[in-house]
C-alpha cells in the first residue's frame, strides 16, 4: 500500500501502478479488478481497512491469551493443591519443606510468566512466517539470502542460551533452599529473638539473598547483551544482503526495498523472538522443578481402599504389625492389641518405643510393612482412608492454630449458620473454653494470629479439642497433649478429657504419668514391642520399668 501512495504523492496527475510490488502485484490488482481505481482515497481506505482488521484481530489474540494463561495457572495450582492433598505421610516426612513451600509460591508465579513468554514466541513465530512469506513472494532471491543471514545470527546466541538454562536451574535450588530457612525463622522465632541469636540469622539469610540476586544479575548481564546486540545484528544482515543483492545478484530496487520492508519486519520479530526465548530459558528451571514436584507427589498418593466406613461398632485390632522406615531398621515388631469401643487407652514407655508410629497406624497416616489392622470386620487397607480418617479427633503436643477467627478455628472454615453455629457453641462448652470466647471482644469472629500467638497454651488446647468435638468423631487421639502445659493448666485439660471418657474411643501418649492414671488400660511399650498392659495400679505390680518411671515423676 505505501509504494503505490508514495507514487501518487510524488506526482498529483500520476496513477498509481502495480508494477513495483513484484509476485505481491496481485493485491492490488484484484482491487482493479472489482472496479476500484488506485487513487489517493482507494489506498488510504484500504490501508485503514487492514489496520482496523488487525486490531480486531490484536483484541482477539490477547482475549484468547487472557483467557488460557488464567486457565493454566488455575489448572496447575489447582493440580498442585489435590497432589499435595493426596500426599503420602511417609513420603510427606522425607520431603524438602523448602521445595514445597518455594513450589507452590514463587514458582507457580515463574510458571506463569513461562506460559506469557512462550505465547510470545508463538506468536511471534506466527509473524516470522508471514512476513517472510511476503518478503519472499516479492523478492525470491532477496528473501533466500535474508534467511540464511538470520539463520546464522541465531547461531550466535546458542551460547547465551546454554548459560541461561543453566543459571534458571541454579535459581530454583539456591530459592528452595532460601524458603526452608524463611520457614524455620518463623518457626522458631521466638527462641531466635530471646536468646538474640536473631542477627545471626538474618546474616546467614543475607548471605542466600545475595546469592540470589548474584544468579539474577548473571541471567540479567546475559539478557542485556542479547539485547544490546539484536538490532546491530539485524541491520548488518539486511545490509551485507543489499550488497550482495545488487551488486552481484543483481535486481530492482524497488522489489528489494519491499522486500526489505517485510523481512525488516519478519527481523525484527525474529530477535524479539530470540529475547522471549531465552526469557524462557530463564524460566525454564522452574518449569523442570515444577515438573519434578508434581510427579513427586502424583508417585507417592495416599494408599487407600474403597469401602466406606460406617462407624465404629465394636473395637479395633492390630494383628502381628511390624513396620520400619526406608533405613530398615525396625520400629514396631510382632504388635498385637485389641482396643474396645469408648474405651479409654494410654501407651507408654521411653523414647524410641514406638509409641507415635502405633499411634500413625491407628490413624492411617501409615501402613504397616507386616501384618494387619482391623476395625471391626474390616481391614483398615480395604476402608476408603479419608472415610474413617473424617471421624478421627487428633490432639498434638503442639496445638494447631490458624490465623483466623474462633469458629473457623473449630468448625475448619464450615459456613456460618444457626445449625454450625449452635455445634461450635456445644463443643467450646465440653473443650471449657466457653468463658475464655465470650470474653473475646468480637466472641467467635476474634482472630487468633498467627499460632494463635495472643493465646496460652491451655488456650490453644482447648481450642483444638473443641475443634474436634466439632467434628463428631468416634477416636480421640492425643499425643502428649499436655506436656508442655503447667500443671494447674494440665489440670484443667486433663479434666476436661476425663469429662469425655465413655463417650469416645481415646487413645493418647502421654509421658505425664499423672494424665493416665483414669484410663482403662495402659500399654507399656520397649523397643518396638508391647511388654505388658493392664491399669494404671496394676502396671505398677506388673512392670518394673513402668514402676520407676512412677517413682521418678513422684505421681
Amino acid at each position: 500500500m505505501f509504494l503505490p501512495l508514495l507514487e501518487l504523492m510524488a506526482d498529483e496527475n500520476s496513477t498509481a501502478s502495480s508494477e513495483k510490488l513484484g509476485q505481491l502485484s496481485f493485491l492490488l490488482d484484484g482491487l482493479e479488478l472489482i472496479g476500484f481505481q488506485l487513487t489517493l482515497t482507494v489506498v488510504l481506505v484500504t490501508m485503514f481497512g487492514f489496520f482496523v482488521f488487525k486490531g480486531i484481530a490484536t483484541f482477539f489474540e490477547r482475549y484468547v491469551r487472557v483467557i488460557y494463561q488464567q486457565f493454566f495457572i488455575a489448572k496447575i495450582r489447582l493440580e498442585i493443591i489435590q497432589a499435595l492433598a493426596n500426599f503420602n505421610y511417609n513420603a510427606f516426612v522425607n520431603a524438602d519443606a523448602g521445595a514445597i513451600q518455594n513450589t507452590m509460591s514463587g514458582e507457580v508465579e515463574r510458571v506463569m510468566q513461562a506460559f506469557r513468554t512462550y505465547t510470545t514466541i508463538l506468536q511471534q513465530f506466527v509473524m516470522i512466517l508471514a512476513y517472510a512469506g511476503l518478503a519472499f513472494l516479492a523478492s525470491p532471491e532477496f528473501a533466500v539470502l535474508i534467511t540464511i543471514g538470520g539463520v546464522l545470527s541465531n547461531f550466535l546466541f546458542s551460547a547465551l542460551y546454554r548459560k541461561t538454562k543453566i543459571l534458571s536451574s541454579e535459581l530454583v535450588a539456591r530459592n528452595n533452599t532460601f524458603q526452608a530457612y524463611i520457614i524455620q525463622v518463623v518457626a522458631f522465632f521466638k527462641y531466635l529473638k530471646a536468646t538474640a541469636s536473631i542477627q545471626n540469622y538474618v546474616r546467614f539469610l543475607e548471605k542466600k539473598v545475595l546469592d540470589i540476586e548474584e544468579t539474577n544479575r548473571k541471567m540479567g548481564v546475559l539478557n542485556s547483551i542479547m539485547m544490546g546486540m539484536r538490532e546491530p545484528m539485524m541491520i548488518g544482515v539486511v545490509v551485507s544482503v543489499i550488497l550482495i543483492q545488487v551488486n552481484i545478484i543483481g535486481g530492482g530496487l524497488g522489489t528489494i526495498i519491499l522486500s526489505l520492508l517485510f523481512f525488516y519486519r519478519a527481523l525484527t520479530s525474529l530477535t524479539a523472538l530470540q529475547t522471549s526465548y531465552n526469557q524462557f530459558l530463564g524460566f525454564s528451571g522452574s518449569l523442570a522443578s515444577m515438573s519434578d514436584f508434581v510427579d513427586d507427589l502424583k508417585a507417592n498418593p495416599t494408599l487407600t481402599g474403597v469401602k466406606p466406613y460406617n462407624g465404629f461398632k465394636n473395637e479395633i485390632s492390630l494383628r502381628n504389625i511390624s513396620f520400619c522406615y526406608l533405613d530398615n531398621k525396625p520400629i514396631l515388631n510382632n504388635v498385637n492389641l485389641t482396643i474396645g469401643k469408648n474405651q479409654s487407652v494410654a501407651f507408654v514407655g521411653e523414647s524410641g518405643s514406638g509409641k507415635t508410629t502405633l499411634l500413625n497406624i491407628i490413624t492411617g497416616l501409615i501402613a504397616p510393612n507386616i501384618g494387619e489392622f482391623w476395625i471391626d470386620n474390616t481391614r483398615v487397607s480395604d476402608l476408603d482412608i479419608q472415610s474413617f480418617q473424617k471421624r478421627i479427633g487428633y490432639i498434638t503436643q503442639d496445638p494447631v492454630i490458624f490465623d483466623d477467627s474462633v469458629f473457623n478455628n473449630v468448625t475448619i472454615w464450615d459456613e456460618k449458620n444457626a445449625k454450625t453455629l449452635a455445634r461450635f457453641q456445644e463443643a467450646v462448652r465440653k473443650a471449657h473454653i466457653e468463658d475464655f470466647v465470650s470474653q473475646l471482644e468480637n466472641r467467635e469472629d476474634s482472630r487468633l494470629g498467627n499460632n494463635g500467638i495472643s493465646l496460652s497454651g491451655g488456650q490453644k488446647q482447648r481450642i483444638s479439642i473443641a475443634r474436634e468435638l466439632y467434628k463428631e468423631v468416634d477416636f480421640l487421639f492425643m499425643d502428649e497433649a499436655t506436656s508442655s502445659l503447667d500443671s494447674e493448666t494440665e489440670r484443667i485439660i486433663q479434666q476436661s478429657i476425663d469429662d469425655l471418657k465413655g463417650q469416645y474411643t481415646i487413645i493418647m501418649i502421654a509421658h505425664r504419668l499423672s494424665t493416665i492414671k483414669n484410663v482403662d488400660q495402659v500399654i507399656f511399650m520397649d523397643k518396638g514391642a508391647i511388654t505388658n498392659c493392664g491399669t494404671f495400679m496394676e502396671l505398677i505390680i506388673k512392670e518394673s520399668s513402668f514402676k520407676e518411671m512412677v517413682s521418678l515423676q513422684r505421681v
